[in-house]
């Protein structure tokens, strides 16, 4: 009697990961056109993209972290941007306006989330004992209460 075994679908996981990698990608750049309408270079992105997936497991971390906290980003300033909705004498099409600094902060906001969150999952150049102690000191406080203070009267004297 031959018996089924699932621990045989183990031997299949990388090939389904990769399969899923390069069906995301290959479908992200061709609904969005980025790389134009030419379908070897889609692939052939696609295809290198999903081979480091598979070849360097520390990516699956940083998409798994960087995904998590991208997530938890975008949910913040839809609700900020709901808050800002409300309060009454704001112009959101004003707010939005194409030479406004607030998507410039987003954009910086995000590439800095990327290099922040890369350097911790790739362990380059940070020694985040050093951050993280020189968040706890006093003078750190001190000079975020003073760049709060700073940014608060500015906008009160604008």
């Amino acid at each position: 009697m031959v018996e089924a075994s699932v621990s045989a679908i183990g031997y299949f996981m990388p090939i389904f990961a990769f399969m899923l990698v390069f069906i995301v990608i290959y479908t992200l750049l061709k609904s969005t056109k980025i790389l134009g309408e030419s379908e070897a270079v889609m692939l052939f992105i696609s295809f290198i993209l999903s081979s480091f997936f598979i070849v360097e497991a520390s990516l699956v971390e940083f998409v798994q972290v960087g995904g998590a906290w991208m997530a938890v980003f975008v949910f913040v300033v839809f609700f900020l941007l709901v808050i800002v909705a409300f309060i009454p004498g704001i112009d959101l099409a004003k707010f939005f306006g194409a030479k406004n600094w607030f998507a410039w902060v987003l954009l910086g906001l995000m590439v800095g989330f990327f290099i922040i969150s890369s350097a911790y999952i790739f362990n380059w150049v940070v020694s985040w004992g050093m951050v993280r102690s020189w968040f706890d000191t006093e003078w750190f406080g001190m000079i975020l209460l003073l760049v709060i203070a700073g940014v608060v009267s500015w906008k009160i004297k604008a």
